[in-house]
């Protein structure tokens, strides 16, 4: 049995998809919420079932941090995109905006734990006693400080380039934010991507990649289908074959994609919170 919450958000996404044939309105104007916060509940009570605790259930302040946070996060690829013009949006309006935003970092993580949970790529780490100490922190790593101010140096001048070489910066936001602050992570002490993998969580950045691509499907699976959505302005080489609207080489964004959402998280939470998520492994 699910939680009560996760057969509310199954009734959510058939109503979400009922709409996107009848376009009623107003909910066909609000159907990014509908339809995610649907997928968010029915995955939170998903991880529930196989684990007997969820974000939702077990850390409820750090799901309304999660959907917080998740705002400024994707700010900073919508200042990218006005540098870019990646994408362009028709039928929205700055409060649906703000909504959606809410959803993109808890859609990612509820999938990702679900992924960790369920075990899958789990043979890839090495005898869990050697990867996190109490409350997630690591206890070793081969990369120095030299080597971890070299890659967010790298990190932060990749984060720069799309606004300095738009065309040629289009691909570096998908990955810079990630390149800048892991390293300061793992200088600090936190949780980081990098101390993780090294300490022999090996299925971590898989898992993060798997999460990756298939949040990037129902992103476009829904967006295809949607009353307001967004089109794609991509450079030619990349824009020959699609899935749904966005073209298939695109799809690899969503990967170092779901490794941004992680260590953003995973950096800010640590501000306020001192005790660690079994369920994300932080």
């Amino acid at each position: 049995m699910l939680k009560p919450y996760g057969y509310l958000g199954l009734l959510l996404i058939a109503f979400a998809e009922i709409n996107f044939i009848v376009v009623a309105q107003p909910f066909a104007m609000w159907y990014i919420p509908i339809v995610w916060y649907g997928y968010i509940l029915f995955v939170d009570s998903l991880v529930y079932r196989v684990k007997k605790k969820s974000l939702l259930s077990s850390y409820p302040k750090e799901f309304l941090f999660m959907i917080l946070l998740s705002v400024p996060f994707w700010l900073i690829f919508e200042i990218y995109n006005t540098y870019t013009g990646s994408w362009i949006y028709t039928n929205y309006t700055w409060q649906i905006h703000i909504i959606d935003f809410t959803t993109i970092m808890p859609a990612v993580l509820e999938t990702f734990m679900l992924i960790n949970v369920l075990g899958i790529g789990r043979r890839l780490d090495k005898a869990r006693a050697e990867i996190t100490k109490p409350g997630g922190h690591l206890i070793r790593t081969p990369l120095g400080r030299a080597a971890f101010s070299a890659l967010a140096f790298f990190g932060a001048l990749s984060s720069l380039l799309p606004a300095l070489v738009p065309y040629l910066g289009f691909s570096f936001m998908w990955f810079g934010i990630f390149l800048f602050l892991d390293p300061i992570s793992a200088m600090l002490g936190r949780p980081s991507i990098i101390h993780k993998t090294s300490a022999g969580r090996k299925s971590l950045i898989p898992q993060l990649f798997l999460s990756g691509i298939i949040m990037g499907f129902f992103w476009e699976f829904w967006n295809f289908q949607a009353y307001p959505k967004w089109a794609y302005n991509v450079p030619i080489f990349m824009s020959n074959v699609k899935l749904f609207a966005m073209p298939v080489f695109g799809y690899l964004g969503y990967l170092p994609f779901a490794l941004e959402v992680f260590i953003f998280y995973a950096f800010f939470r640590s501000f306020l919170f001192k005790e660690g998520n079994s369920l994300l492994g932080i």
